[in-house]
């Protein structure tokens, strides 16, 4: 974690991050288009809610599963522009801080900005290539929009909490480990697809110490017992309206029934999605936890080396969850 008195060290992060910035516009090949018959994602071989799917199949659960993931990336990175009133410019206007962890702050949210719009344009034209319409295929993927979750959050930060930067603390170390998987299939995958998580990935890489920073600053400045009940709290409350944003975005593929005969994709999504009705309530619960790619690791927010070593660092507990199994990721069978 960079010191956030280093006036030198964050003046140059600042001047790495702005001189290696990417351009939604040029530095991403639009024209290419999305090549339908490829992978989106690396995805277990089988599991058990997934089980015996054929190559097509697997193909289809793959782009289900990209883009639920490009939808969550750019909605949570939009909630964070929501919030940043509450949850940032507050703390500026508030404390003596360093004009370079404002700057620092100003480049983050320009690229939180950028990365949501980039994967909705993304989902825009996967929906346009497969003649879809875009409103249709947003239907059942995530989305906040002034959902009570949002309003959560924004109360906790003006109490003085600190739950939104616990969540885009983990959120972005997914972001991370969800491109590192990826990476190992470059050749299997849609090139558009790769392109924009490679993009994603190195800035994401590049402002990562934001969020930890935001944590310190909200840990050195906050007084007693503000301080210490927020802390207890938290990660928790990250938690809690994670699980429940999540479960509640899963939901929505129910949706796929009423529009199932309006493509062919459609069509193939709703067969595989319908694999998981042979499993009982608690089985799926328990494999959405424990061995469903992606979905398992957005549900463990305190999964990562990195956020445990945060807990530690600030004394903050989270909730006992199953453990996550190690899953092998593939393209092809």
């Amino acid at each position: 974690m960079l010191n956030i008195y280093d006036e030198e060290r964050l003046a140059k992060k600042l001047s790495v991050q702005q001189k290696h910035s990417w351009c939604i516009e040029t530095d991403i090949n639009w024209n290419q288009g999305i090549d339908h018959s490829q992978f989106l994602l690396p995805i277990t071989k089988e599991s058990k809610l997934f089980p015996k799917l054929t190559t097509r199949e697997r193909v289809v659960l793959s782009q289900l599963m990209g883009l639920i993931v490009s939808a969550s990336i750019s909605e949570l990175e939009a909630i964070s522009l929501k919030l940043k009133k509450p949850t940032w410019e507050r703390l500026m206007d508030k404390y003596p801080i360093n004009p370079e962890i404002r700057e620092l702050g100003e480049q983050f949210y320009i690229e939180e900005a950028k990365h949501s719009q980039a994967f909705q344009r993304y989902i825009k034209l996967f929906a346009k290539s497969h003649e879809l319409e875009y409103d249709e295929l947003r239907s059942f993927l995530p989305q906040t929009r002034n959902s009570l979750i949002e309003k959560i959050y924004k109360f906790n930060s003006i109490l003085g909490g600190r739950a939104m930067w616990w969540l885009m603390c983990a959120a972005e170390e997914k972001s991370i480990l969800f491109f590192k998987y990826l990476k190992n299939y470059q050749n299997e995958v849609d090139p558009l697809f790769y392109q924009l998580h490679k993009c994603h990935f190195e800035e994401e890489v590049r402002h990562a110490s934001y969020a930890p920073m935001m944590l310190e600053i909200y840990d050195q400045f906050s007084h007693w017992p503000q301080k210490k009940i927020m802390t207890k709290v938290d990660f928790i409350l990250a938690e809690v309206l994670n699980m429940s944003w999540t479960f509640s975005q899963l939901i929505k593929l129910g949706k796929l029934k009423k529009i199932k005969h309006k493509s062919e994709f459609y069509t193939e999504l709703y067969s595989v999605v319908q694999k998981i009705g042979n499993s009982s309530p608690f089985e799926v619960l328990y494999e959405l936890f424990t061995s469903t790619p992606y979905v398992s690791e957005m549900l463990h927010l305190s999964e990562h080396k990195s956020i445990k070593i945060l807990l530690e660092r600030y004394n903050t507990t989270n909730m006992p969850l199953p453990k996550m199994n190690q899953m092998e990721l593939k393209c092809s069978v």
